[in-house]
C-alpha cells in the first residue's frame, strides 16, 4: 500500500508537514541538516517502531515538544473494492505509544508493520554485514514475518517458552527442565522450518539481484540455525545443561540463529570495500521486496537515504533500475537535485525540497 498522504508533527527539526507523495518515486533534496533524513526516519518509525539513526526514540521528539505524531493515508489494493486506510501513531516522551487504524486502536507494532512494510537503504546500511548476529537475524525474520502469516504467533510462543526455560535455569530447578525442554524443542523446530522455507527462495533470488547490481561481487549466504549443524537440538540441550545452569540462560536455539554472509570462507565484511558492502546489503533488501511482492502482490515502500553515499554512478543506476522494475513507492534523498535526476529519470515522480525543516513540493515543467 503506497502512502497517499503523510502528516508529521514533533519530529526532530521538521516543521509540521502534510504532503501528498507520489505513489511511485519521490525525490527529496536539500542541504545537510535540512531534515531530509528525518522525513524518511518518520516513515520508518511509523512502520517498525525503530529509527535507523538512533536507538533512543525520545531523541526523535523535537526539544520543545512532549510528543510526536505520525499519520499516513494508505492507498488500498487495486480493484473495485479498494479503499484507503488511515494509520496513526502517537508517541509521548515518557514512552507511551498509541496506534490507530481508521480510528480503531491497534494493540501492537506488528499490526502496523503488516500494513506498512518498509525497507531502508541508508549510509550505515553496511552494518548489516559488520554488525551483530542479531542484526542479520532480525533482517531474516522481517522477510519471514511478512510472507508467512503464521510466523509471528509461533515466534511469540517460542519467546514465551524461552523465557520460562531461562527462568528455570536461573532458579536451578533441574527437575523442571524436562518439562520445558519438550515445548522449547517443538517451538524451535517450527521457527527453524519457517526460516528454511524462506531461505530456499531467498538465496537464488538474492544471487540474481546481486548480479544485476554488480556481477563481479561473489557472495554466498549460509544459515546457522542456532545450534550445531547435523546435530539434534535435544542432544545439544542435554550436553549443555550444566553450562546453561551455570550461566542462567539457554545457549542454543533459534534466538541464536544467524545469516552468515561470506566471500569464499571469509566474512564478507572483511573482504569487501565499503561500496561493495553497501551493494550487497542493497541486494539483500531489494530481494526481500521482490519476494514480498511475489507473495503479497504489492511491493514494500523503499526509503533510500543519501543515494550517492559510497555508490558510484554505475551502481546508483543499477540500484534505481531494480527499484523501477519493482514498481514500488520510493522516497529517495540527496543533497543535489541534479544528482538525483542524473541517477534516475522515472516516468512518474514528484520532487520535494527541504530547507530548515520545511518541505515543499516543486512544480514539474
Amino acid at each position: 500500500m503506497p502512502i497517499r498522504r503523510l502528516s508529521v508533527r514533533g519530529v526532530r527539526n521538521l516543521a509540521p508537514l502534510d504532503i501528498h507523495p507520489h505513489s511511485r518515486v519521490n525525490f527529496i533534496y536539500g542541504d545537510n541538516g535540512s531534515g531530509k533524513s528525518s522525513l524518511l526516519e518518520s516513515i520508518a518509525l511509523l512502520s517498525s517502531g525503530k529509527s535507523f539513526r538512533s536507538t533512543q526514540i525520545k531523541q526523535l521528539i523535537h526539544h520543545d515538544a512532549d510528543r510526536l505524531e505520525l499519520e499516513c493515508e494508505l492507498d488500498g489494493t487495486t480493484g473495485a473494492d479498494a479503499q484507503t486506510q488511515d494509520l496513526y501513531s502517537l508517541r509521548l516522551r515518557n514512552g507511551d505509544v498509541l496506534f490507530r487504524l481508521d480510528g480503531s486502536v491497534l494493540t501492537s507494532q506488528a499490526q502496523v508493520a503488516t500494513r506498512l512494510p518498509v525497507q531502508v537503504i541508508e549510509p550505515n546500511t553496511f552494518r548489516l554485514l559488520v554488525g551483530s548476529p542479531e542484526d542479520r537475524r532480525q533482517f531474516l525474520d522481517w522477510g519471514v514475518f511478512h510472507v508467512e502469516p503464521g510466523f509471528i504467533e509461533e515466534w511469540r510462543i517460542f519467546r514465551k517458552v524461552l523465557k520460562q526455560r531461562n527462568s528455570v535455569l536461573k532458579q536451578k530447578e533441574v527437575s523442571w527442565l524436562d518439562v520445558w525442554d519438550g515445548g522449547f524443542i517443538e517451538a524451535s523446530e517450527k521457527i527453524h522450518q519457517y526460516r528454511l522455507a524462506y531461505l530456499k527462495v531467498f538465496v537464488p533470488q538474492f544471487e540474481s539481484t546481486l548480479a544485476a547490481l554488480d556481477a563481479e561481487i561473489k557472495v554466498r549466504l549460509h544459515y546457522y540455525p542456532g545450534w550445531e549443524k547435523d546435530s539434534q537440538l535435544k542432544d545439544i540441550l542435554t550436553r549443555q545443561q550444566d553450562r546453561d545452569l551455570q550461566l542462567g540462560y539457554t545457549q542454543s536455539g533459534p534466538h541464536r540463529a544467524e545469516l552468515r554472509i561470506r566471500v569464499d570462507k571469509l566474512p564478507a565484511a572483511d573482504v569487501l570495500s565499503r561500496g561493495q558492502q553497501k551493494t550487497v546489503v542493497a541486494a539483500l533488501k531489494l530481494t526481500q521486496g521482490i519476494l514480498y511482492k511475489q507473495s503479497c502482490g504489492n511491493a514494500p515502500i523503499y526509503l533510500v537515504d543519501d543515494l550517492a553515499s559510497e555508490l558510484d554512478s554505475r551502481h546508483r543506476l543499477a540500484l534505481c533500475q531494480v527499484l523501477e522494475d519493482l514498481k514500488c513507492q520510493v522516497f529517495i534523498t540527496s543533497i543535489e537535485k541534479q544528482q538525483l535526476m542524473d541517477s534516475w529519470t522515472p516516468s512518474e515522480f514528484k520532487v520535494f525540497h527541504v530547507e530548515h525543516g520545511k518541505i515543499e513540493e516543486e512544480s514539474l515543467p
